[in-house]
């Protein structure tokens, strides 16, 4: 009994040790053997949709892992004549000229998870969408990570971003199962289908519109007669009758999200899918839905949307509805439980991008970026047009070196090196602390630094008319300014929150002496 309550007393003060210091591994969502499936959540809003005119993207990445959160800034590049890029899998993509700069959001070790913000406004992300695909048809290994990566480089709008990665795909055939790109630019959102193989499908999202994709084909019918609207393979239908998944007569109309989506047998509240995309359009379109409801591509909002509404969402976990399975976090945390929620256990950062046309080029793509999970940290604005990002937000070169960027992306030894530098370290590690006692610590979350965030909501407007106004006749000034605010808030951050760790770090009590 003396030996049992000592490695008892030892494993507390252990466990307890390596949660104060962000090092313990907290796996809080169940075991899945198909929890590719459940991976990130986007919104897409049109221009005419939300509050200020700008067209937006809202993402929580959902992976597995120690990954690292990290931003880089990469400079634009003049390739000059034809060089090779290594795809990684054996294949090689040639490019030459001039290339944009952009912002990336660097998931560490994934092949899938990253996000880019280019110098045009162009944003892409993206949703695993399992296909029901199975065969491979690769050229020397097909693409797959390299495919954002060389659309942030290359494309100047939207549209062309759509087509270029349809390009690729259609060349080199795609490696993953299936997936959803989200694209947008301040004029157009796009979302589109990739399955296993060469076939795509585009659709745009209505201007006065909002769309929500969790982890499956949310596209429906199709017009490919309409390229204003939608782009693609032009055999798609014909493919879908070749492999048996699509006939007429049986099924009716074409409809890509019943034809392509992998068949579950899922109930549809444990399909963690529906029960998400049943929630966003609750809480976005103002109508009552069910979750056995067909649902649709794109719905017009209750109201315009703004940047407050797409972040409430990305931190929901189904708070005061039948679904909600914490009792007001008594029994624990909200990210884990029995149903798949918005914000979950393996969100690793959430953000929002808001691209506005009528803001100067180097303020007009906004992301409102949160390192962890949305619900434990607060989202902090980076302009697109920095030239270099404060101390704090990431690590590594800002050029465009593919070879040396892909070993540190895959093997990540200097980033990890350097962790104890970034802001992600200090975000997971009070995660740590909330996520192990949530009902007590998520009111010190909202008390520190939800309200930090409602300021830096408040006062980037005021920034941003300051920034206008000095634009108009000192650019190189302008550029200062911006530099210096996103440099302020990222040193007031890092305080904030070594702040936070060392005054609610708990405790660590001795072991328990032998009577």
């Amino acid at each position: 009994m003396k030996s049992h309550r000592k490695i008892i007393s030892t494993f507390i003060f252990v466990f307890i040790f390596l949660v104060a210091s962000g090092l313990a591994v907290m796996t809080l969502t169940q075991a899945d053997p198909d929890r590719d499936q459940f991976n990130c959540y986007t919104i897409l809003v049109g221009k005419k949709a939300s509050a200020d005119g700008s067209v937006m993207i809202a993402h929580n990445e959902d992976d597995y892992g120690e990954i690292i959160v990290n931003v880089r800034k990469i400079a634009p590049k003049n390739y000059g004549q034809k060089v090779k890029i290594n795809l990684g899998q054996g294949g090689v993509y040639e490019t030459s000229g001039q290339v944009n700069g952009f912002l990336w959001i660097e998931a560490t070790e994934q092949e899938f998870a990253d996000s880019f913000i280019n110098d045009q406004g162009v944003v892409i992300t993206s949703n695993s969408c399992p296909s029901r695909e199975e065969g491979e048809d690769f050229t020397a290994g097909g693409i797959g990570y390299m495919l954002r990566r060389i659309v942030a480089e290359k494309a100047s709008s939207a549209r062309e971003a759509v087509k270029l990665a349809g390009e690729l795909i259609e060349k080199y055939g795609y490696r993953s199962s299936g997936r959803t790109y989200s694209i947008a630019d301040k004029n157009e959102a796009w979302m589109l289908a990739v399955i296993k193989g060469r076939h795509w499908l585009a659709q745009r999202v209505p201007d006065k519109a909002v769309a929500v994709i969790p982890n499956f084909y949310t596209i429906r019918q199709i017009h490919l007669d309409d390229p204003d609207n939608f782009l693609g393979s032009p055999d798609l239908i014909e493919y879908a009758r070749k492999n048996g998944w699509y006939d007429e007569k049986r099924d009716g109309p074409f409809d890509f999200k019943k034809v392509f989506n992998r068949p579950t047998k899922r109930e549809p509240v444990f399909d963690g899918n529906t029960l998400r995309m049943w929630r966003g359009l609750s809480l976005l379109s103002g109508q009552k839905w069910e979750i056995t409801d067909d649902f649709p591509f794109s719905f017009e909002p209750a109201s315009p949307i703004t940047v407050e509404k797409l972040m409430a969402v990305l931190r929901d976990h189904y708070e005061g509805t039948e679904y909600d399975a914490t009792d007001g976090y008594k029994l624990g945390s909200p990210n884990k439980t029995k149903f798949r929620t918005i914000c979950t256990s393996s969100t690793i950062n959430s953000f929002v991008a808001c691209l506005n046309k009528q803001q100067p080029e180097l303020i007009s793509a906004l992301t409102w970026l949160a390192f962890g999970k949305p619900d434990t940290t607060l989202y902090l604005p980076l302009y697109s047009g920095l030239e270099t990002l404060p101390p704090g937000a990431g690590f590594g070169p800002n050029h465009h070196d593919y070879e040396l960027l892909y070993e540190q992306h895959f093997k990540p030894v200097d980033i990890k090196a350097a962790s104890h530098e970034l802001l992600s370290t200090r975000v997971r590690q009070y995660e740590n602390l909330v996520e192990a006692n949530y009902g007590q610590r998520i009111e010190l979350v909202r008390k520190n630094l939800w309200s930090v965030e409602e300021e830096y909501l408040k006062t980037s407007r005021e920034f941003e008319n300051k920034f206008s106004t000095l634009y108009t006749r000192d650019k190189k000034a302008a550029q200062k300014l911006l530099t210096d605010y996103e440099l302020n808030i990222f040193q007031k951050i890092i305080g904030l929150y070594d702040k936070l760790l060392e005054e609610n770090r708990p405790a660590v009590a001795a072991p328990a002496s032998e009577p």
